[in-house]
This record gives C-alpha cells, sequence and structure tokens, in this order.
C-alpha cells in the first residue's frame, strides 16, 4: 500500500471494518522509501495486532516494484492489491473478494468507469489505456489499474516470471488465468496531491507498452516504407514528365524540401527513440539486479532482504 499521512487515521479505521468481517485476514504495508512518519505508524498498529504486518524497503523502487515486494511477503490465500490514499476503497476490495469467491475465477479486478481526477490527468489516462488496448500483444483492459483481488495460484505464476522491470497490470492479464472485471467509479483522493506526478506516468505508460507488445517497431518500419514509396513514385513521375512530355516543371521550392526532410528525419528520430526504449529495457533487464532491497520487516516471520519471486 502506498500511505499518506493525512490519511492514516481514516485508513485504519476503513481498513479495521473490512477486515473484521472476513475471517483469518491480514493487512500487509509496503513502504517504498517513505520520508514521513507512516512506516512509525504501523509499527504502533502492529504492535497492537498481530495480522497488521509491515515491509519497508531500503528506498524508493517505485510503485510496481513495492506492490511485487507485497506480493513476495503475502501469505494468505486469496491477495487484494490497493493504495492507501483512499482511492482504493477498502470496502470495495471485500466485495472483488466476494465475487473471486463465488465466481470461481483467479482474478478480480477492478475498472474505473468514471475518475475524479484532473481534465488533463483523466485525458493521459484515457490516452494511454486506448494506445496501451491497441498496441498489446495481448488482451487487455482498458481503464484497469493495479487495484484487485487474486487467488494463490495467480500469485505463484506472478512470482515466477523473470521480469525486473514490472508492469503488475499488464502481467495479470498476460497470464490468461480467468478473470472478472470489476467496475467502479473511483473517489478522490481522501487528502493531498498525487503522488504519481505526469513524468511517471509517461515513465509506466511507455514501460507498459513496450513490455508488452512489439508494434511500435512495426509502425516504424510501416512508416519507413510509405516514405520510400512516396519518394520513389513521386522520382519516376517526375521523370516521366521531363522525358515524354513537353511540360517543363520547375525544381520544387526551398521551403517543401526543408519541411520534407524536417518530416522525414522527423520519423527517423523518433524511431530512433523507440528503439532507445527497448534498449533500455533489455539493457535493465540484463543486469537482473533485484526488483526491491528490504531494510527490515515487521509481524513477517522471513527476514530476507531480496527479491525472491523463485
Amino acid at each position: 500500500m502506498l500511505f499518506l499521512s493525512s490519511t492514516r487515521p481514516l485508513l485504519r479505521q476503513r481498513l479495521q471494518n473490512v477486515q473484521n468481517r472476513p475471517s483469518h485476514w491480514e493487512l500487509l504495508f509496503v513502504s517504498d522509501g517513505s520520508t514521513d512518519a507512516s512506516s512509525r505508524f504501523i509499527e504502533a498498529w502492529a504492535s497492537e495486532d498481530p495480522s497488521v504486518k509491515l515491509v519497508v524497503l531500503t528506498r524508493n523502487f517505485g510503485h510496481q516494484n513495492a506492490v511485487s515486494a507485497g506480493l513476495v511477503f503475502a501469505s494468505g490465500d486469496c491477495v487484494g492489491i490497493m493504495d492507501a490514499d483512499l482511492q482504493d476503497e477498502p470496502e470495495v476490495l471485500l466485495d472483488m473478494y466476494r465475487t473471486l469467491r463465488s465466481d470461481n475465477v483467479d482474478i478480480v479486478y477492478a475498472v474505473r468507469t468514471a475518475r475524479r481526477d484532473t481534465r488533463l490527468r483523466r485525458f493521459f489516462y484515457f490516452l494511454f489505456y486506448r494506445l496501451y488496448v491497441y498496441l498489446a500483444d495481448i488482451p487487455a483492459q482498458a481503464d484497469s489499474g493495479d487495484f484487485c483481488v487474486m487467488s494463490r495460484r495467480a500469485v505463484r505464476v506472478l512470482l515466477s516470471l523473470p521480469e525486473k522491470l514490472r508492469f503488475v497490470r499488464g502481467l495479470r492479464a498476460w497470464t490468461g488465468l480467468p478473470s472478472k472485471p470489476f467496475p467502479i467509479s473511483r473517489p478522490a483522493r481522501a487528502a493531498g496531491r498525487p503522488q504519481y506526478s505526469l513524468r511517471k506516468l509517461a515513465r509506466l505508460a511507455f514501460s507498459g507498452l513496450t513490455s508488452f507488445s512489439t508494434r511500435p517497431l512495426r509502425l516504424g518500419f510501416i512508416c519507413g516504407t510509405l516514405l520510400c514509396l512516396g519518394a520513389l513514385i513521386g522520382a519516376l513521375t517526375y521523370l516521366g514528365i521531363a522525358l515524354f512530355t513537353d511540360i517543363h516543371l520547375t525544381a520544387p521550392g526551398f521551403s517543401t524540401l526543408v519541411i520534407a526532410l524536417l518530416f522525414s528525419n522527423g520519423l527517423v528520430f523518433l524511431y530512433l527513440g523507440v528503439l532507445g526504449e527497448y534498449i533500455g529495457q533489455m539493457f535493465m533487464e540484463v543486469k537482473a539486479r533485484p526488483s526491491f532491497i528490504v531494510e527490515r520487516t515487521i509481524n513477517i516471520e522471513t527476514t530476507q532482504g531480496f527479491d525472491e519471486r523463485d
């Protein structure tokens, strides 16, 4: 869970209300390099309730790696993933759990039918998910985040995957396990500003697109082919007119030439950027560094400090 200091008391109250309904639930928090008093708050809570557990990472490893850390240390037959800013509502988590049990599926994931964000953020979310659904090589669901409930089988499959740069919602869809969408209307944040800046969202979007699609590479090939064909047709047309007609063609203007060169060079550099993104992904993967390092744990038996997905 990502944590926000101003929502701590309300989050605890709402989680306890959910926790008291089913039996044998545990609450596992992941502190992803938190610099406020959130970890101390959870430690105090955990000292009162052994079902409250905490994993503290050595630094901020990013949202997706923090989610992966939670999956490594979660021990339940079913595992729910949510952020702690209360945009992912704990009460909905229980409804998704019941759906998973009643429908006998491995994954129930939230699909946001409405979200209360700024227009700019809503636009970028809309654009990303439509591009992702169109370009992905796997069946993908638009407007689905990491908020979900999974069976132990689904968790084991996710943890067995070797990726270091993890896009959890994409990996979840890639497994092909029986899944069901759960429509929700996402509320506004209980307090504070979003921790995910547009820059971080863009980085996550590029990671998701390049992890699950090779179509951007094909788009570069298609654009290059079309430009070459257009240039060839234009050259043959110009040559035919010059050789077989009495029409005297003047050379194209300088502005036209500059525009054509800028356009073609822009496509080349755009494609080089796409290639660079894929090469960067490969570079990060082949180093095989752990996705996260654990500094300490609370109320958890194991004390290892490294990713142990195997």
